[in-house]
């Protein structure tokens, strides 16, 4: 099992989660670990959109807890839904991360905007549209 160093930036070179530097550098090593591991969580996905938890947990090769974390990571972005099943909790992948843009309000505080691509596009009334 390869372990973890919170400080260094993914080998791919690209921050977890699509995640910029200026907030990966104010996340608490903890955190960090956190938002690593539902980075892995999203690449255990290949080819599956919906997955068991024991599935999930196998393919990161982490403890129940620290996946569940990562689940609440995912879930809280909306990038995962979670429903209970007969043979276990089953994980479904609803969107996937793009970026996060950062906005300069009015009063001049910096804010950020997380995007996500969703999996299944949504269904729009052609008089919803502008």
């Amino acid at each position: 099992m390869l372990s973890f160093n919170p400080m260094q930036a993914p080998s791919t070179g690209q921050l977890p989660l699509t995640l910029p530097q200026e907030l990966w550098s104010a996340l608490p090593p903890a955190e960090q670990e956190r938002y690593q591991r539902a980075q892995d969580i999203l690449g255990v996905f290949q080819g599956s959109r919906t997955l068991r938890l024991r599935d999930i947990v196998s393919g990161v090769h982490a403890q129940l807890g620290d996946v569940l974390g990562a689940l609440q990571v995912l879930d809280g972005m909306d990038l995962v839904s979670v429903e209970a099943a007969d043979a276990g909790p089953l994980v479904t992948l609803r969107a996937l991360p793009d970026e996060h843009v950062k906005i300069v309000g009015p009063d001049g505080r910096i804010r950020w905007l997380f995007v996500a691509r969703p999996i299944d596009a949504p269904e729009l009334d052609p008089e919803d549209l502008n």
